[in-house]
């Protein structure tokens, strides 16, 4: 008897994107499978690309899916998280799985489809004592990311840091394009990243002032950050700023 599933991934718009899996879909082994060989948001995308499939298997190019034998309405559904929820609870389904955008996967039951819980302590532990809400999780972090973003695109940000030896730095950063000296402005032909890229690849090139070179910053790694007091003034057609940092 086959034991159905969905899996899905949370998109940076807070959607979710999800396929149906027909067989195997306990987390004995869908479950296992997802942390052993889809552990990264780039290869579940392509994962759920081609829509449903009749079981998961460890390579894409093993799966089975249904619109390459020629069925049809077996794409990818894109929805809210409160839409997908109620999609779960009108299903067959039994398990949910939903990859959130810190790579850390998550499952739900059809007893309780809008509680999902870590995969991998559903795997490892009998009693799971706390859940977790996808969307407020995701919702605080992509706002936090999205507020820093903006405040170096249009200002002088001091930001408080861990570096990767564990160890605390801060700098005063910008990605203000007045702000940029012109001998370390990024070439044109140089592509910025997008907000999701930035997100997505969990980190953001910044401009610091206090190295006068450009600098990697992780936003899951930032610890606080304040916008300096900042004056700007015009002088003969120059840019000029006071800046205090104090």
């Amino acid at each position: 008897m086959s034991t159905r599933s969905f899996i899905g991934m949370v998109n940076r718009d807070l959607t979710i994107t999800s396929v149906y899996c027909h067989w195997d879909g306990y987390p004995e082994y869908n479950g296992k499978l997802l942390l052993e060989h889809y552990n990264n948001r780039a290869i579940t995308r392509k994962l759920l690309h081609k829509g449903d499939f009749s079981s998961l298997q460890p390579q894409i190019s093993d799966i089975q899916y249904y619109v390459d034998r020629g069925d049809e309405d077996t794409g990818a559904v894109k929805q809210t998280l409160d839409k997908f929820i109620e999609m779960c609870r009108e299903s067959w389904c039994e398990y949910f799985y939903i990859l959130k955008t810190d790579g850390t996967w998550t499952v739900a039951t059809a007893d309780s489809p809008d509680v999902f819980h870590d995969l991998e302590d559903n795997l490892n532990t009998v009693d799971i004592e706390e859940s977790t809400s996808i969307i407020a999780c995701e919702a605080i972090k992509n706002i936090e990311v999205e507020q820093f973003v903006e405040s170096v695109r249009t200002s002088i940000v001091k930001v408080e840091f861990e570096k990767a030896d564990g160890s605390l730095t801060e700098r005063h950063v910008t990605l203000a394009p007045l702000l940029v000296p012109d001998d370390k402005k990024p070439k044109s032909d140089e592509p910025g990243l997008s907000l999701d890229e930035m997100t997505e690849k969990d980190f953001v090139r910044v401009y610091s002032i206090t190295d006068n070179d450009w600098r990697t910053v992780k936003p899951s790694k930032i610890k606080s950050y304040s916008m300096p007091e900042v004056e700007f003034a015009n002088n003969d057609s120059k840019f000029v700023m006071s800046l205090n940092m104090e």
